[in-house]
């Protein structure tokens, strides 16, 4: 299936490695994974920009799972005007492919799961 992928991450605010230009932070993945050029918005469905690039314990990696921590890159926002406040991220996803994953649902786990709950409540799908 072509599906984006689910994900929900703790923004580190005490690992902010550059505020802007590219904003370089860490997170910790609480459910699903996170990918190179995957999108994300914050808590209230706000778009937050596209991953450009993940690193563990300085290299890079293209996907994070479930339970790691990880620094990420996003261009074009300034961490602490745009994430100052804010507690999670997750994945940005369109109602087509909300939708495909509850028919789905069989194949995510249930952190997955709860976090395709949460985004569906945050978009109001």
């Amino acid at each position: 299936m072509e599906l984006a992928t689910i994900g929900k991450a703790k923004i580190l605010h005490q690992h902010v490695f550059r505020n802007s230009n590219p904003a370089v932070f860490g997170v910790e993945v609480v459910a699903g994974k996170l990918k190179a050029a995957m999108f994300l918005m914050d808590e209230t469905g706000k778009n937050i920009g596209r991953i450009k690039g993940l690193q563990l314990e300085g290299k890079t990696v293209t996907e994070a799972l479930e339970g790691m921590q990880v620094a990420i890159s996003i261009g074009g926002m300034n961490f602490d005007r745009v994430l100052g406040d804010k507690q999670f991220l997750y994945s940005d996803l369109s109602e087509v492919q909300f939708k495909t994953f509850k028919k789905n649902k069989d194949l995510l786990n249930l952190g997955e799961i709860k976090a395709l709950q949460e985004i569906g409540d945050i978009k109001g799908f």
